[in-house]
């Protein structure tokens, strides 16, 4: 470092007038400006600017001085430009400055032994190269970590690790090397981090110990120094150990500091690159394996990224959601089966999940007082009362016990089910009926079992056959609702050698001739209020099972006639 004497100027300023160059302006952030006046470089009573690996320091007559680039010389700068009390002239800014960086460059090397004909200036300027050496050899962050242990002063340590917490993420990542070549990684949950994190930023001390974090499972025990590094995007604690129980001397500490603060930047630039690689790649499997036709179009070198789903026979008209994303590039989602099916699975899926949640509400909080009744009437059948109310209490258990069976029943139906089990077509028939009961209270119902299939075992997911039977059931109810003659629901069953019938007849108007062709299509409905995906839905699940949901003509010329094939086990 030049000492140079400093032409004196006894006026003073109400502020320093600071210039900064704008390409390393970010490396001021935190720091505190408030005595300074920002102006051109003309205009300033001190210029700072990065040449190479060193802070250059110029002055309005021309002089200058450098130092290592790095956050302390950074401070140390502005410190010297700015007095405890009243206002500097730039002489004394000068002298201060000189005096500051001086102090600590000698605090620093105070306890680095030299070889003979050795200087601290010399050495500081090896270790500065070193660090710069590693850090542009180091193409991910685990080797930078791993090479920290190359730096002069910290050969004699034996580990070197860092404890990574990306903003957003439920875990910090713990990786870097122990006992200088076993490599170490793991996940810490953020509660520990953030603790571990704050005792180190609070600490005045940086020295610490592995029996002060017990809950951080750090991989060596012993005596460790820590300095925690904060950006908007990232935390990060760096830690290094000789595995010892030895305290750090205050040079060690001060030394150590200022190594992570010359790497900092070294360390924000390997955390983007490697994150947002990762990250990268993440979002190419997602998109690769999305369940939709997809393309991604770059404007302007006119590429094209396309998922598995994509084909050359997909058109333009086929598109139905076009987004234009970030930059030049264009997202297109086509139609296809992959994508009805997609959707139909997941709208079915949370219409059951809901139905569940409610009718396991609905049994919690019916459970009590049907206990509470039938335990109340069981108690008032033993007393000495009439054979009348004994018989009534006996009605009155009878429907509480059948209350209790169909909310049970209803609960268990609309369960997800991830297995099928054999169920008999009578079963699947009767919780039909009882589901619709209240849309067709005034329906009268036939049930006809051909070809012996009352106690035929199906091998399908009984809630998937109970849904497109209840659709079926209510739509024809409501399209008979303002009939003025009698009603009629038909379910007949019958079977051959592979599959199994089930046809759902009413009596109601029927669908006209224009229209039934469009029944199946998502959206097209007949009803004021309707979605549009009660059939659809229907065959969806249909197909699924390896069956189908077709609409047939009614011979008898009115009415409406729907036949659900299902295979026979």
């Amino acid at each position: 470092m030049e000492n140079r004497s400093h032409p004196s100027d006894q006026e003073a300023a109400e502020y320093v007038k600071l210039f900064i160059d704008p390409l390393i302006l970010s490396d001021f952030e935190n720091l505190n400006l408030d005595r300074f006046k920002m102006v051109e470089e003309a205009e300033a009573q001190i210029a700072l600017f990065k040449k190479g690996d060193r802070l250059w320091v110029n002055f309005a007559d021309g002089e200058h001085c450098d130092f290592p680039y790095y956050r302390k010389n950074i401070a140390c700068t502005l410190d010297g430009a700015t007095a405890e009390t009243g206002l500097l002239t730039r002489s004394d800014a000068f002298d201060s400055f000189i005096k500051t960086t001086q102090g600590i460059e000698k605090k620093i090397y105070s306890s680095v032994s030299l070889n003979p004909g050795e200087n601290v200036k010399d050495l500081w300027d090896e270790i500065i190269k070193k660090v710069n050496l590693i850090s542009n050899e180091s193409h991910s962050l685990r080797s930078l970590v791993e090479k920290l242990l190359d730096v002069p002063f910290l050969q004699k340590f034996e580990s070197s690790i860092i404890i990574l917490h990306l903003k957003g993420q439920t875990k910090a990542e713990l990786l870097g090397t122990i006992w200088r070549g076993e490599k170490t990684q793991g996940l810490v949950e953020v509660k520990e981090f953030n603790a571990f994190f704050n005792s180190i930023k609070k600490s005045k001390i940086k020295s610490f110990s592995t029996d002060s974090f017990t809950k951080m499972n750090l991989p060596f025990n012993g005596s460790f120094l820590a300095k925690e590094v904060m950006s908007r995007k990232y935390s990060l604690v760096a830690v290094v150990s000789r595995h010892d129980f030895l305290s750090y001397s205050k040079d060690e500490i001060e030394l150590f500091e200022t190594c992570i603060d010359l790497l900092q930047p070294h360390f924000e630039r390997l955390i983007d690159q490697e994150f947002s690689d990762k990250r990268i790649s993440e979002l190419r499997v997602c998109l690769k394996d999305f369940p939709l036709p997809l393309r991604i179009r770059d404007g302007v070198t006119g590429t094209s990224f396309m998922n598995d789903l994509y084909t050359s026979e997909l058109q333009e008209k086929d598109i139905f959601f076009n987004k234009k994303v970030e930059g030049p590039f264009t997202l297109d989602l086509y139609d296809s089966d992959e994508l009805r099916h997609y959707a139909f699975d997941l709208f079915h899926f949370q219409r059951i999940s809901l139905l569940g949640e409610l009718l396991n509400t609905l049994r919690h909080e019916l459970s009590n007082p049907l206990f509470g009744l039938k335990l109340g009437s069981q108690l008032f059948a033993t007393m000495d009362v009439s054979t009348d109310s004994k018989d009534l209490m006996a009605e009155i258990q009878k429907n509480i016990n059948r209350c209790q069976v169909i909310i049970e029943n209803f609960s268990n139906l609309y369960q997800v089910q991830t297995e099928t089990k054999p169920v008999s077509i009578k079963k699947i028939v009767d919780e039909s009926i009882t589901l619709s009961k209240s849309e067709g209270r005034e329906v009268r119902k036939t049930i006809n079992y051909k070809d012996d299939t009352e106690n035929l075992m199906l091998d399908v997911p009984l809630i998937f056959v109970v849904q497109i039977l209840f659709n079926l059931i209510v739509n024809a109810a409501q399209a008979m609702k303002n009939m003025t003659t009698t009603r009629q629901i038909e379910l007949s069953m019958s079977s051959d050698a592979t599959s199994v019938f089930i046809d759902v007849i009413d009596n109601g108007p029927g669908i006209p001739e224009d229209k039934s062709s469009q029944l199946f299509k998502p959206f097209f409905t007949t009803k004021s209020q309707g979605t549009g995906l009660g059939l659809v839905l229907s065959r969806n699940l249909a197909v699924k099972m390896g069956g189908n949901l077709e609409y047939l003509v009614n011979n008898n010329g009115t009415g409406a006639h729907f036949r659900l094939t299902l295979p026979r086990t």
